[in-house]
C-alpha cells in the first residue's frame, strides 16, 4: 500500500489521493481493531479498505490499471466512497456503482518549502522540541484531550512511533512551562518525492488563540526542511483548520467529497 502511494505521488504530484503517513496512522493508531476493517490488495496495482462498521471504502488504484475501480466498487457492503469533486472520470465510476450523493468535503492543501520556514517567537516559558521515548505518556494523552473520544492509546502509539516511516525528529511538541504538551504535529516524511504531511496535528484547548498551532507546524516544517523535505501537504475540514493552514502558507488545491449510496 505505502509502495503505490510513493509510486502514485511520483506519478500524479499533489493529486495523489494517499501518502504514505495517512496509511502508516491509519493502520496503526487502531491496534486491536482490525475485525473492523477488511482489506483487499491487488499486487502493486490497487488496494480497498472497507470499514466495516461505517461502510466507508477507501482504496488506492494505480493510473495504469484503472478498469481496478469497477472491481473494487462492486462491494455490497460498501455505503460510502470518495472522488475528488473535479475528478468527472472518478465520479461518473463512482456513479454507475450508485455512489453519487455528495457529503462531507476534505480540503487539499500543500506548500512548497524551498526555503527553511521562519519560526515565530513563543510565549514566555514555553519551547518547541521533538518526543523522547519518555514522553509517551503525555504525548498521547494530548492527543486525547484534543481529539475526544479517541481509542488512541500507549500501546498504539508505541506502534505508531514502530512503523515506517515514522521519526522522532518529526514528532514535534510545544511544552509549557508546568510540563504539559500545549500543542503537537507529527510529519511524515516521505524522502523518495521530498513531501511530508502533517498528520495530526492539534492544541490543547487551554493553550489556543495563542499561535501554538501555527508555531508547531512551522517547527515541523522546518525540520522536514533541513532533513532535505521541499514540500509539505495537509488536510482540513474545517474553516478554524483551513484558515489556521493558510496562514502559513498552505495553498488549497483540491477537494475530495465523500459519496454516498
Amino acid at each position: 500500500m505505502q509502495r503505490l502511494a510513493v509510486e502514485q505521488r511520483r506519478l500524479l504530484g499533489p493529486r495523489a489521493q494517499w501518502h504514505v503517513g495517512d496509511i502508516a496512522w491509519g493502520r496503526w493508531q487502531h491496534e486491536g481493531r482490525e475485525h473492523e476493517w477488511e482489506l483487499r490488495q491487488w499486487d502493486d496495482r490497487a488496494w480497498s479498505w472497507l470499514r466495516l462498521d461505517r461502510g466507508t471504502l477507501d482504496c488506492d488504484v494505480h493510473r495504469d490499471h484503472w478498469e481496478l475501480l469497477d472491481e473494487i466498487l462492486d462491494e455490497p457492503r460498501a455505503r460510502t466512497a470518495y472522488a475528488f469533486e473535479d475528478d468527472a472520470k472518478t465520479r461518473s465510476v463512482l456513479a454507475r456503482h450508485g455512489f453519487s450523493a455528495p457529503g462531507e468535503p476534505l480540503h487539499f492543501y500543500a506548500r512548497d518549502l524551498a526555503e527553511r520556514p521562519e519560526l515565530p517567537p513563543l510565549p514566555e516559558g514555553f519551547r518547541e522540541r521533538t518526543v523522547e521515548e519518555a514522553d509517551l505518556a503525555e504525548r498521547v494523552a494530548v492527543h486525547r484531550d484534543v481529539w475526544a473520544p479517541s481509542r488512541v492509546t500507549e500501546s498504539s502509539y508505541a506502534n505508531v512511533r514502530a512503523a515506517w516511516p515514522y521519526r522522532t525528529s518529526l514528532d514535534c511538541i510545544i511544552e509549557a512551562p508546568d510540563g504539559r504538551f500545549a500543542a503537537y504535529a507529527l510529519l511524515w516524511p516521505d524522502d523518495a518525492n521530498g513531501v511530508g504531511e502533517l498528520e495530526p496535528v492539534g492544541v490543547r484547548a487551554a493553550f489556543r488563540r495563542r499561535g501554538l498551532g501555527a508555531a508547531v507546524c512551522l517547527a515541523a516544517l522546518a525540520r522536514w526542511h533541513d532533513e532535505g523535505g521541499r514540500e509539505a501537504i495537509v488536510y482540513c475540514m474545517t474553516d478554524s483548520a483551513c484558515a489556521l493552514y493558510e496562514s502559513i502558507g498552505f495553498l488549497r488545491h483540491a477537494t475530495l467529497v465523500a459519496y454516498a449510496r
